[in-house]
């Protein structure tokens, strides 16, 4: 071969070889792009599972409350299903982080797996015998939620940690794709390679950028929006077709500030975000949470993440990623209803009540309004518990509650207060509205034929009630609460089934201007001292106080007069303050001593009534309180008119609450069987013109439902 040809075979060989090597170095470059994106691949599976985890610890979490809370076995099913799944989240978590992430899921792995034994080993044992106050006790015992806690702390912070390895990752592989192409340019140094070579890494970054769609479109399990730097949208995934109802084609290259305004009008999302910002600042927004209502009235919740995307330093866009959580906060929102009802009737938990009551006075307080507290007892309840099974107990409750939401008004919120116990607070009412209300519940539940009732002692099922009224009487919410709870108590050691209205016999006192108001401390600081002691004496001298306003009255007394007789009746078993209390309350017959002791407490009231001076024209009344007309009373056996008149009259009306009031030895007697006793009495133990006047009273205040 001549020289000539041997040169032209050199030169095509070297053209070869050249056009040969820019081959093999595009092609190293189309691989190279693919590892990329196989490793972003990677990355976008780790955020995935990080933020998958913390949805799967949250719902594990919800399950076991409303297992609680609610006992139902479904929720102790869904409670170890999501237990595994997490736990195999974790297994496979673990496996594709990177070494340096390792210890962070372990630490999940054991928060999660301690907060799994801690409720299968405490927890569920105590929920499945019934236990539910025991239950929360141990959970807070052995530091559940502060463990749930730790485990969405330390997910959260893995969740960071991925999505910024992907912010990173993702600015370098779209640096080294430009590099890359730059390069390809340099090496092909002929026309037509270089048009060859350029053509291949064209198409290879396409290629790429195809391929990060399709990852990102196939592989994510949310909504995915891209946006450019100049606010145009650039990519909308079909996951983002479905929640907002537009086609892919219809807004990719439109601005995202028209497409997503937050109104409702043609070719706008009533869905709006802050995208602006994140552009700006290049700072990103994680788990934000939004709401969005389609145009069929869907309602979705929607947790939104904007994360910058930076090329060379500078922001080149953002994604968003928006997760559909509708379900979860559904869930919830009904485990948050759980938390605040009671499990067995449905009603509003004490716990509640209180903050309901709370918010109602603050309410109240800013526009000078009202607000009525009342609290309601199955009388005789225990009575029913011990003679058809508790189970007959519980499903009698869950009848009267139901009968207590059917006759409360719309605004009113009722409650179980505990045990046999309901509770009511009703807006916007003043005492009187709130007993309008607390008597239609009496009469619909007495009227109820609710089961057994008529083997209860009064032939049906009935229920007393206290009220009390902010600001008219109360100045607070515990006081509120205290008035009712005092009405209440006054009418279950009475009749029973009753609506009262809390008042103070002392404050009564004082407002009616006929007595020295300087009397009204002594008088307060004593009758404190008796409350303290006893309550019971205490509620019993209010209502003989009572009675004998209304005699005293009845018999035609000054206004004066009738004072002074109020506080005497208040004070007349004053003296029971120096008797031991298990003699006050023993339930056995009386020890002769033990009687001697008892029938002293006048004498001892009157002793310390009398040390003090403002008060010393009392003590006759206190003194003789237990005299009889006959003779045959003590402490001095005066007989007839011997006794001071306020001492008949307090005896009348002593004798009547005593014998009309709940005692722990016996029951009480109806009214009519105690005004007939005290009408057989008449000219023995009692006055008989006192006694006539009295009968009347108790007629007229019958009359009038007093």
């Amino acid at each position: 071969m001549s020289g000539k040809g041997r040169n032209l075979l050199l030169l095509w060989v070297g053209v070869f070889l050249v056009l040969a090597a820019g081959a093999v170095f595009s092609l190293n470059q189309v691989k190279f792009a693919d590892e990329n994106l196989k490793r972003l691949s990677v990355q976008l599976d780790k955020v995935l599972s990080a933020s998958h985890l913390q949805q799967g610890i949250i719902t594990q979490s919800y399950y076991l409350r409303g297992y609680m809370l609610y006992g139902d076995p479904s929720y102790l099913q869904q409670f170890r299903s999501s237990a595994r799944l997490n736990q195999e989240e974790l297994r496979q978590l673990y496996e594709i982080v990177r070494p340096a992430r390792r210890p962070l899921v372990e630490k999940i792995q054991d928060a999660v797996q301690q907060y799994t034994e801690i409720c299968e080993r405490d927890i569920v044992p105590e929920v499945e015998r019934g236990a539910l106050t025991e239950a929360i006790k141990i959970s807070h015992e052995n530091g559940l939620p502060a463990l749930l806690e730790e485990s969405l702390t330390l997910a959260r912070e893995l969740e960071d940690l991925r999505v910024e390895d992907t912010r990173v990752l993702f600015t370098q592989i779209v640096g080294q794709t430009r590099r890359n192409i730059l390069g390809s340019l340099g090496v092909a140094f002929l026309p037509f390679f270089s048009a060859v070579a350029l053509g291949l890494l064209v198409t290879a970054g396409a290629a790429m950028e195809n391929r990060i769609y399709r990852l990102v479109l196939a592989a994510t399990r949310y909504a995915t929006i891209i946006v450019r730097r100049d606010g145009r949208l650039r990519l909308f995934n079909r996951v983002a077709e479905e929640i907002f109802g537009l086609e892919r084609k219809a807004v990719l290259g439109r601005r995202f500030a028209e497409v997503f305004t937050g109104r409702d009008r043609p070719g706008e999302v009533a869905f709006a975000f802050p995208l602006e910002g994140v552009l700006a600042s290049g700072a990103g927004l994680c788990n934000q949470e939004k709401v969005y209502v389609d145009k069929e009235g869907w309602r979705y919740n929607l947790a939104v993440d904007c994360l910058p995307l930076k090329e060379d330093g500078a922001v080149a866009g953002a994604v968003l990623l928006i997760r559909d959580v509708t379900e979860e906060k559904v869930i919830e929102e009904k485990l948050r209803g759980l938390a605040v009802r009671d499990a067995m009737t449905g009603l509003y938990n004490h716990s509640y009540l209180k903050q309901a009551l709370n918010r109602e006075i603050e309410r109240a307080g800013h526009r000078d309004g009202l607000v009525s507290f009342m609290i309601l007892d199955v009388d005789s309840f225990k009575y029913y518990n011990d003679s058809f099974g508790h189970p007959a107990g519980d499903d009698v409750l869950k009848k009267v509650a139901r009968l207590l939401q059917e006759s409360v008004r719309g605004s009113d919120i009722v409650g179980r207060y505990g045990g046999d116990e309901f509770a009511v607070v009703l807006p916007d009412a003043d005492q009187l509205a709130a007993a309008e209300v607390g008597e239609r519940i009496r009469k619909k539940i007495a009227n109820a034929a609710l089961p057994y009732c008529t083997y209860m002692p009064k032939g049906r099922l009935t229920v007393s009630a206290g009220v009390a009224c902010y600001p008219l009487q109360a100045k607070s919410a515990a006081e509120l609460i205290r008035m009712a709870d005092e009405a209440l108590y006054r009418v279950k050691r009475t009749t029973k089934n009753r609506v009262e209205i809390y008042s103070c016999v002392l404050e009564e006192i004082t407002a009616a201007g006929h007595v020295d108001r300087r009397l009204a401390p002594h008088v307060g600081t004593l009758l404190t001292a008796l409350k303290a002691k006893d309550p019971y004496t205490y509620a019993h001298c209010e209502n003989v106080a009572r009675y004998a306003v209304a005699l005293a009255q009845k018999a035609g007394l000054s206004p004066e007069e009738t004072s002074k007789i109020k506080i005497a009746a208040l004070l007349h078993d004053l003296g029971k303050v120096e008797i031991p209390l298990e003699t006050l309350t023993k339930t056995e017959p009386l020890t002769p001593e033990e009687r001697a002791l008892i029938r002293r407490h006048a004498s001892l009231g009157a002793e310390l009534v009398g040390q003090i001076k403002p008060l010393a024209g009392l003590v006759p009344a206190i003194l003789h309180h237990h005299e009889r007309y006959d003779g045959a009373g003590y402490p001095q056996g005066l007989a007839g008119e011997e006794i001071p008149l306020a001492a008949r009259i307090i005896a009348l009306a002593d004798a009547y609450d005593a014998m009309t009031s709940y005692r722990p030895y016996r029951s009480a007697r109806t009214p009519f069987e105690a005004l007939a006793e005290i009408e057989k009495e008449a000219g023995r133990q009692f006055d008989p013109a006192l006694v006539d006047c009295f009968l009347q009273t108790m007629k007229e205040r019958e009359r009038r439902g007093c």
